[in-house]
């Protein structure tokens, strides 16, 4: 199981944003030995397991609207383009 699915299957968002939230705002999560990365890696790593969670989650309130979202995110705009 990858971390972003534990994350998903042990929180929920509220406290997924929350969790992010905190690793954001913590000085030791901070890259500060330059270079164009703002986190160190296992804050980074981290935080992309959250996004993810937190997508896991936005997918499912979607789909209990009734509008799920094509898994492969096309939508079919161009589908009737006349070539």
């Amino acid at each position: 199981m990858t971390a972003a699915l534990s994350l998903y299957k042990k929180y929920g968002q509220d406290e997924l944003l929350r969790m992010q939230a905190s690793i954001e705002a913590d000085p030791a999560c901070r890259n500060t030995k330059g270079g164009i990365h703002l986190y160190e890696p296992r804050a980074r790593r981290k935080l992309s397991d959250i996004a993810q969670a937190i997508t896991f989650h936005m997918a499912d309130r979607r789909a209990e609207a009734g509008r799920p979202v094509p898994a492969d995110g096309y939508s079919g705009r161009n589908q009737n383009r006349q070539r």
